[in-house]
């Protein structure tokens, strides 16, 4: 269960005033909440159709990768949301903005945000983000599905996964309704900023939070792997990394703080 009658109830209320559009679809069990959303999306669904499950199947965050816990210890869903295509590089920064700013108000701990939205405590990835774009009819707006997986009582993980849980950290983690209901209202809010200034609106707040920046990181990406200073965010969302006397822009890929494993 997400949560009490009292608490659902609750976030019935807080999703409504985030999306006009919202609709919220809850299950025991399912392949992915990515995957229900995606195909509200494909089917005209309104912004801030929105899918909330105990367990997945199949979940998945960035590069294909799986997003597994056991069942009932994590908040795990997605949202539907839509943006000009002018703003699509700042939504992976609205919504990473968004869930650290959710659990740091129903929690009292507030992680850090590692490059574009991954949720750090400590060392270990507290939270992932996941955007993906659904097509959209041409002169429309873009369909942007949010997907977010937060450890609320995670006991284990395994061998190859930093992974921390958030019942390690306070004495009381929040119900995933809560949470929920929490990083609608953040993400409402930072959208309208995005829609509104751009990355302007998003990128102080995120360098407040972000780890990594003005240390030396390792990007992993599809043009090859890259070390050097990292630097901040541009207009678009990209990491900037200074390296060999040029400022990189890495717009999609994997980030690791600290030299690679191989140069110590």
């Amino acid at each position: 269960m997400i949560g009490t009658a009292t608490e659902c109830a609750a976030l019935q209320r807080a999703g409504r005033r985030a999306f006009a559009g919202f609709r919220l679809t809850t299950l025991a069990t399912t392949a992915s909440t990515q995957d229900v959303v995606r195909t509200a999306a494909r089917g005209g669904a309104a912004p801030g159709y929105s899918c909330v499950a105990d367990a997945q199947l199949a979940g998945r965050g960035r590069q294909g990768r799986r997003w597994t816990t056991p069942p009932g210890t994590a908040l795990l869903c997605s949202v539907l949301v839509r943006v000009d295509h002018s703003r699509l590089g700042g939504v992976p920064i609205a919504a990473g903005l968004a869930a650290r700013a959710a659990v740091a108000a129903t929690s009292g701990y507030s992680p850090r945000l590692k490059w574009p939205n991954d949720l750090l405590a400590g060392q270990g990835k507290l939270a992932g983000v996941l955007c993906e774009v659904e097509p959209a009819a041409p002169g429309a707006a873009a369909a942007v599905v949010i997907g977010l997986g937060v450890n609320l009582r995670v006991d284990a993980f395994g061998a190859q996964v930093a992974g921390a849980s958030l019942h390690a950290l306070v004495a009381q983690p929040p119900a995933p309704a809560v949470l929920f209901a929490a990083f609608l209202g953040e993400l409402a809010v930072r959208l309208d900023g995005l829609r509104a200034a751009g990355m302007a609106a998003l990128r102080d707040e995120w360098l407040a939070h972000a780890a990594g920046i003005g240390e030396t990181v390792t990007a992993h990406s599809a043009a090859g792997d890259v070390t050097g200073t990292a630097e901040g965010i541009d207009e678009d969302g990209a990491l900037l990394v200074a390296a060999g006397g040029s400022l990189l822009r890495v717009l999609a890929g994997d980030v690791h703080i600290g030299l690679p494993p191989t140069s110590r």
